[in-house]
């Protein structure tokens, strides 16, 4: 059998190689082809390899995968199994260009096999993201009845993993560790039937997809791998396990930022998808700058160590819908809010934020009005309000009228904040337009037919409740996309606007910052990590009121790379680059 998974026994910071199962045949067969991938491996670090058994109906064979599996861990580096369920196994899905009608069964079987002959050579197993379907052919619309698809899709699959995945591998090997991984598409995984509710505890260990790509092509900005992984951490709680990105869309920046970001949010493990020499030569763009980015990383791991991130705490139930705030989060962290994902209340926090994703729970929305009546800053969102309209205790808490919001597509670059005009870059979308009630404007957006609020604030108890005026997209009825689907103008926000959103966020911060947009600020006790997703090296201010004068040093490496100076001190962030800050606890 394999040898023991390599946990926590190489360092901060392990890197792993996922082989598809087609280049598990053409690649890994000979004993030349496992030399070379042996000798590359070891050249890019790695510590384990996990071989596909099963991809778009290609199962490579006991033979090769026995031998390669032998071979590898002969070479000190552990070896797992993935298996990726798409279209080549049993009957394709009618919608989804990769999935599977898992209502057939034919599928059933065929999958069902395919895991009880991967189970019998390996002691890990991997399954890779395509636990899912949008199948809505005749067997499908037969078992549905009268269920929704989202509620039918979440039972099917419930049914698969147990069934057809968990079942027959416990079976044939009891002490099998069977991981579940998800993609990056974290607001769509309940149109689609990926069960975050129960896999999470039925599976014995959970990965995450930070497989962000050129913002140009796919429109994913880089801050969804920290929003993604993040939520899924709270889900998941102990059994998180590690990120998995890839070569797609990627050029050397957006490659190592997929690194960047999946450490940040909490991984020790990386697998990169996917093996195959031409990716893998040290000398080739992507592989090389993550090769000279490999020990910083290390070191950023562990210095970051166990500490969990603080910020603003965005509330994601899960099953939640966006709306037209979908994947806002991604668009706040690249505001420069530093985040906490969590799928339900939490128990303490320094703020909060509610969108459309957590309107309808009436519980939810009782215990944020206590968060802010008892001191919390409340930051919520049009989607929430206009969601929650129905409660006169939100509307009243907001400041807002009743209605609370006017729709209406307005695009500006002209804003103002504290009365002073400040014009952005480019122009920025609104779908609503708040009307205060008593609610004081902070920052407010000015268009040819009036100005309106983009942040306003009322006090409220012993606390504040702010309302974010956010716009993202919103997918069509249907539609089978998961990724986002068109540019969001969002973080085109002035510097002014966006200071005063951080300001009124986080009023009681230790540390405030003070930067452009696309700037990520992502907070660790007295670390800070300021992440640059700009083309050109950008300065941030900082300023505490309780540091005193003295160097502020980067735990990396341990050089000094600013000075505190009167309760402030300026950074200079180089382009599409990262500083870490340990700030001093008198700055804490």
């Amino acid at each position: 059998m394999d040898s023991p998974r390599l946990r926590g026994s190489d360092g901060p910071l392990r890197f792993s190689a996922y082989v598809p199962a087609e280049n598990v045949t053409r690649l890994l067969s000979s004993a030349e082809g496992l030399d070379e991938a042996i000798r590359l491996w070891r050249a890019n670090g790695v510590t384990k390899v996990y071989l596909d058994c099963l991809r778009g109906g290609h199962f490579p064979g006991e033979q090769v995968l026995s031998t390669a599996r032998d071979t590898i861990r002969q070479a000190g580096i552990g070896v797992a199994a993935g298996i990726t369920p798409t279209a080549g196994t049993g009957k394709a899905s009618t919608h989804g260009r990769w999935w599977l009608c898992y209502t057939n069964r034919s599928t059933q079987r065929e999958l069902a096999d395919i895991v009880t002959r991967t189970a019998r050579l390996f002691d890990e197993l991997i399954v890779d993201d395509f636990l899912c379907t949008q199948c809505q052919c005749d067997e499908c619309r037969d078992a549905r009845g009268t269920s929704t698809w989202v509620d039918y899709y979440a039972s099917l699959m419930r049914h698969i993993a147990a069934e057809c995945i968990l079942g027959p591998a416990r079976a044939v090997n009891p002490d099998i560790h069977v991981v579940i991984k998800y993609p990056q598409w974290y607001d769509r995984f309940h149109a689609f039937g990926y069960d975050v509710t129960s896999h999470p505890s039925r599976f014995d260990e959970v990965w995450v997809g930070t497989e962000i790509r050129d913002t140009l092509v796919e429109y994913v900005h880089p801050y969804q791998a920290f929003a993604n992984y993040s939520w899924l951490a709270s889900l998941s709680g102990e059994r998180i396990g590690g990120a998995w990105f890839d070569f797609i869309n990627c050029y050397p920046e957006r490659y190592v930022e997929q690194a960047v970001q999946s450490v940040l949010a909490g991984a020790r493990e990386c697998i990169r998808f996917h093996y195959d020499p031409a990716l893998w030569d040290p000398a080739v763009e992507n592989t090389a700058a993550l090769l000279r980015e490999t020990l910083r990383l290390a070191r950023l791991a562990d210095a970051l160590g166990s500490r969990r991130a603080q910020g603003v705490t965005f509330v994601k139930p899960t099953g939640s819908d966006g709306r037209d705030e979908t994947y806002l989060p991604d668009y706040l962290g690249m505001l420069g809010l530093p985040l906490v994902m969590a799928h339900e209340f939490p128990v303490e926090a320094d703020a909060v934020c509610l969108a459309v994703h957590a309107a309808g729970d009436a519980d939810l929305s009782e215990r944020a009005l206590a968060f802010a009546r008892s001191g919390g800053t409340l930051l919520l969102t049009p989607g929430y309000v206009e969601a929650m309209a129905h409660d006169t205790h939100v509307l009243e808490a907001a400041g807002l009228a009743s209605p609370p919001v006017a729709r209406s597509d307005s695009w500006t670059f002209r804003f103002a904040v504290g009365g002073a005009r400040a014009d952005g870059e480019a122009h920025v979308r609104f779908s609503a337009r708040p009307v205060p009630a008593g609610a004081n404007t902070l920052a407010s957006a000015i268009c040819a037919n009036g100005s309106f609020p983009v942040l306003t604030s009322r006090a409220y108890g012993q606390g504040t409740v702010h309302v974010l005026n956010t716009t993202t997209f919103q997918y069509a009825e249907g539609s089978g996309r998961v990724t986002t689907g068109e540019p969001v103008s969002l973080p085109h926000l002035p510097q002014a606007v966006v200071d005063a959103i951080r300001t009124a966020a986080l009023p009681k911060a230790p540390v405030s910052v003070s930067v452009r947009s696309q700037v990520g600020v992502y907070r660790f006790g007295d670390l800070f990590v300021l992440c640059n997703f700009n083309d050109q090296a950008v300065s941030a201010v900082l300023s505490s009121a309780t540091a005193t004068d003295g160097p502020i040093v980067d735990p990396t490496s341990g050089e000094r790379v600013a000075s505190w100076q009167d309760g402030e001190t300026t950074v200079r962030i180089p382009r599409r680059d990262y500083v870490v800050l340990r700030v001093g606890e008198g700055a804490m």
